[in-house]
């Protein structure tokens, strides 16, 4: 029952979120009704592609960090379970979607401490990563080169929310926390070495789906594959970072749409409406991925 209500909930604000990115999409198109607009089928049924696959392959990351933390649950469930919980992004806060999975492993007999602690490890190597990738890319074009305080800040960051004596506390805490008796392992640094060099394959396959969209829409905006992993990594950062924000919105859309016009020249308007597509685009990718999780799910015996 609760695992109902969560979906449902998540549901109907992911569609409300929809209507209103469409209708500003709407608006902010007839603003700029002078700009060369088009739609390609075929640049955005490759983005969203390209949001589905990053979607399945970080899931799959995060399958293979619950796995080396002792649990059972066969990968492809587990994935179909992280993609389930992803949409607690959407709900206000930022514990939904901890809280779900966790619930959703104590449910199947497994430790939701081992879920709630290698969702935080993944969201950090995501954090970290998609930042690096921000400042390397996104932030080359934007500022003219990498700020050395920023790259430090990052290693920082790396070194504190990383270290297996911080991640060891997290899974101790969460084990206490839910009345486990034996915390699980954290993940080892060879597990999150691992974790880093495929979030970087996940942002660089966000960063393609980004210039599809782009291309799609508005051939004549000049981006590149890595400027556009890097915006799309950056302004996801910085929509994560705002807790108030739920998934981000609006918070991402001014950071992308700050970063289009910066890296491109296009003018504010049309910086914010493709902002404004790009949401779109990935909440699309993200229900149909869903929809793949849902499928998965009636394949299993699991609660749901």
């Amino acid at each position: 029952m609760g695992a109902a209500v969560f979906i449902v909930a998540s549901l109907i604000l992911i569609t409300l979120a929809v209507a209103g990115g469409w209708e500003s999409w709407t608006a902010l198109r007839a603003e700029a009704a002078g700009f060369l607009w088009t739609t390609r089928p075929w640049p955005l049924g490759f983005a969203i592609l390209c949001g589905v696959l990053a979607l399945l392959l970080t899931g799959r990351v995060w399958a293979s960090l619950l796995r080396g933390a002792g649990a059972s649950t066969p990968p492809a469930e587990a994935v179909a379970a992280w993609l389930g919980s992803n949409l607690g992004r959407y709900l206000p806060g930022k514990v939904w979607q901890l809280g779900g999975i966790a619930a959703y492993l104590r449910a199947r007999g497994e430790s939701g401490s081992a879920g709630l602690g290698t969702s935080l490890a993944l969201q950090a190597v995501v954090l970290v990563i998609g930042g690096a990738v921000g400042v390397a890319f996104a932030g080359k074009a934007v500022l003219g080169g990498v700020d050395p305080l920023i790259t430090g800040a990052v290693g920082l960051v790396l070194m504190l929310a990383l270290h297996p004596t911080v991640l060891g506390a997290v899974m101790r805490f969460g084990a206490r926390l839910m009345g486990e008796n034996d915390p699980p392992a954290a993940p080892t640094p060879r597990a999150l070495a691992r974790t880093g060099v495929l979030m970087l394959a996940v942002w660089g396959v966000y960063g393609l789906g980004l210039q599809a969209l782009v291309a799609g829409l508005a051939p004549g905006v000049g981006l590149d594959w890595p400027t556009a992993s890097g915006i799309f990594a950056g302004s996801y950062v910085t929509g994560y970072l705002v807790l108030v924000a739920p998934g981000g919105l609006v918070v991402r859309e001014g950071a992308m749409a700050a970063l289009l016009v910066a890296a491109t020249g296009v003018p504010p308007g049309v910086g914010a409406a493709l902002a404004v597509a790009a949401r779109l685009w990935t909440t699309v990718s993200e229900l149909a991925a869903f929809a793949i999780a849902a499928l998965v799910l009636r394949t299993h015996r699991s609660p749901r």
